[in-house]
């Protein structure tokens, strides 16, 4: 072996990819010979798998092993060759030492050394024969370069945007754990980065490109990703746009009739305040002055009353007294006849009654109370204008307290209908069909204050006829005088409901209704058939408390609502 540099040039034992020394070589099918490292990088890197050397194509990447022997002549070679010098690759045991142990100085195309130690060097890619410890590493170009080699990179516009490292921050999560190689190739097949080496065995017969062609296709997917990304914060910023828009429409909108209200409020309590201070204050004023009468008249009758029995006891001193001197003496003096002063009695009794007149207004204050109960259960239907109060809800002299009060009436209905204006983001659906609509199954009663006169209720108020004779005497401005109908106690302001009347009609003995007080909706069906007679669908919601209303021409046949305990959803 001593007689190698004589049996081969050094141009023989140089790679033709590399142009270096061969380290690790392997031949290929067609003869060449190539470092194991050079051949895997090459192939990975084109999408057809040919001989660098005679273009010779393979149908598939060749599975290729080091060649043992002539891993040993090209070591030998470089000890001949470089050993002096103190900069060559490593020696020993020759390239199969290095590919036993993993030892290695180069971290682009050489194996690396399994534990760093302190004096380890990683050598320069360039050169060429004796080689140059690496200063710097390019992660843009994968390769090592000495201080000579590294000025290309400072020199040159076209090396400006390359990351360099130091050699062995380079290595650090780039290699491959089996190789210990820079990790230079992507595997599309198994989707991760990879060594050159591995490209020749494990990944042998997968599909690979090198990490920077996979780099420029990935790039294109994320900047198409930012684009989405960068789209979606446009809408959602426009969005939120939108959102705080509204959110402060709807903040202004409250605020605005909360100052309403509570001016209204503030109005209507301070006009209570003067009604307390004036009637109650005159009430207690009226009462002084009686009281202080009275009070004077019972201590004149007290008076006298003690004169009386002063004059009472002298008698009865005079009368047991044996003096017959004294008491004739006296006697004139005892029968005087009483000095008392005429008092009209009736008169002062009458001085001591009050008669105060609060009926128009205790009268005022109870129809207040009713309208203020009606807006705080929401029963307070809106009215066309502030002006158009009918005479007859209120008598003439009425309280300034229930003209502000009543101000409030359409309140209730405008408030309901905002529901703060967010409650459109959620439409619920519409319900089709009986057996839906009878889960929402109510127990409707007949108010009798709002029947017909000649409607006959039954005790339980189920049911109704017409009859001959008068049934309500008590006149009320909710009773029906015109038209033969009634309306239930319930009323309903929101929600689904449902209820059923029976009747004797031929054809339809059993309807069922079912409102929708949000969406607008009114249903009949036919509760025999299940088939839906018609609907109301307004699309718009109620904005005013809704009754059932019943009416009926016949004098024999009665309606009679259904009771729920008896219709099970």
């Amino acid at each position: 072996m001593a007689e190698a540099p004589e049996l081969f040039s050094e141009q023989e034992l140089t790679c033709s990819i590399c142009l270096d020394l061969f380290t690790d070589p392997v031949s290929t099918p067609c003869g060449h010979n190539f470092c194991q490292a050079c051949i895997g990088g090459y192939w990975a890197s084109s999408s057809v798998c040919t001989c660098p050397l005679c273009k010779r194509q393979f149908d598939e990447r060749p599975q290729l092993s080091i060649n043992k022997v002539f891993a040993l002549i090209a070591d030998k070679f470089k000890q001949t060759r470089y050993g002096a010098t103190g900069f060559s690759a490593p020696v020993g045991n020759g390239a199969l030492d290095a590919m036993e142990d993993g030892r290695s100085t180069n971290p682009f195309l050489s194996p690396l050394p399994a534990p760093a130690a302190p004096g380890d060097l990683v050598w320069c890619d360039v050169c060429s024969g004796v080689k140059q410890p690496a200063v710097s590493s390019c992660l843009t170009c994968t390769a090592s370069y000495c201080s000579e080699h590294l000025q290309p990179h400072y020199n040159t516009a076209f090396y400006a945007k390359h990351l360099l490292l130091d050699p062995q921050e380079a290595l650090r999560g780039r290699t491959c754990s089996t190789h210990r190689r820079l990790m230079e190739v992507y595997c599309k097949t198994c989707q991760r980065c990879i060594c050159a080496i591995c490209v020749l065995q494990d990944h042998r017969t997968h599909k690979t490109v090198s990490v920077q062609t996979e780099r420029l296709g990935k790039q294109k997917l994320v900047a198409r990703t930012e684009q989405e990304i960068l789209n979606c914060i446009k809408e959602k910023e426009i969005r939120l746009s939108d959102l705080k828009r509204k959110l402060e429409s709807v903040q202004n909108y409250a605020d605005k009739e909360r100052g309403d209200v509570e001016h209204l409020l503030d109005e209507v309590s301070a006009s209570l305040d003067r009604i307390r201070t004036q009637v109650v204050g005159g009430i207690q004023n009226q009462l002084e002055a009686v009281t202080s009468k009275g009070e004077a008249m019972v201590h004149r009758l007290e008076a006298e009353l003690s004169q009386l029995t002063d004059r009472r006891a002298t008698l009865e001193v005079q009368a047991i007294s044996q003096d017959h001197i004294s008491f004739l003496q006296s006697f004139e003096e005892a029968t005087a006849p009483l000095d008392e002063k005429k008092h009209d009695d009736a008169d002062e009794e009458a001085e001591l009654s009050l008669h105060f007149h609060l009926d128009d207004v205790k009268s005022s204050l109870s129809d207040l109370k009713i309208k203020v109960d009606e807006i705080w259960m929401g029963e307070i239907h809106p009215r066309a204008s502030r002006g158009s109060r009918d005479s007859k809800d209120f008598p003439p002299g009425d309280l300034m307290a229930a003209e502000s009060m009543m101000s409030l009436r359409g309140s209730k209905s405008t408030l309901r209908m905002s529901q703060w204006s967010l409650k459109d983001t959620k439409k619920s659906k519409h319900v089709t069909g009986l057996k839906k609509a009878r889960a929402y199954m109510e127990d409707v009663t007949l108010n009798p204050v709002t029947a017909y006169p000649f409607l006959i209720l039954s005790e339980d108020r189920k049911q109704l006829k017409r009859g001959e004779k008068l049934q309500f005497f008590r006149n009320s401005h909710h009773r029906f005088d015109v038209w033969s109908c009634v309306i239930a106690k319930e009323g309903f302001s929101s929600g689904r409901h449902y209820w059923e009347v029976k009747g004797h009609h031929p054809k339809l003995r059993q309807v069922g209704i079912f409102l929708d007080v949000e969406e607008g909706q009114v249903s009949f069906y036919n509760v025999k058939s299940g088939t839906e007679i018609y609907s109301f669908p307004t699309n718009t919601e109620f904005t005013e408390r809704m009754f059932p209303l019943l009416g009926t021409g016949d004098k024999e046949v009665p309606l009679i609502l259904a009771t729920a305990q008896h219709h099970p959803a």
